[in-house]
């Protein structure tokens, strides 16, 4: 059972590897998804890169080691990346 999900799991992934392939022509496509993609979308990928495991397991490290002059370089930092993100593309 376990094995057929696994399968199918990895058809469905090349199936769709395949089609967004075919919308894909350059690298400015690949990077700016073609300038198609809703608001809600946009947002839920931002989120979701900013709040990665990185990020939730980084910061204690991070605090054990600095204290808490090392947690503000992770918000002002991703901030500046966010704008600066945001006025590139």
């Amino acid at each position: 059972m376990l094995l057929w999900l696994v399968v199918t799991y990895l058809l469905v992934s090349i199936a769709i590897g395949l089609i967004a392939a075919t919308r894909v022509h350059n690298t400015r496509d690949y990077i700016t998804a073609g300038r198609n993609l809703p608001m809600f979308v946009v947002l839920a990928m931002v989120f979701a890169t900013w709040f990665g495991a990185e990020t939730v397991l980084g910061i204690s490290a991070t605090f054990l080691e600095e204290g808490f002059r090392g947690l503000i370089s992770d918000p002002l930092g991703a901030a500046v990346c966010l704008v600066l993100f945001g006025l590139i593309f």
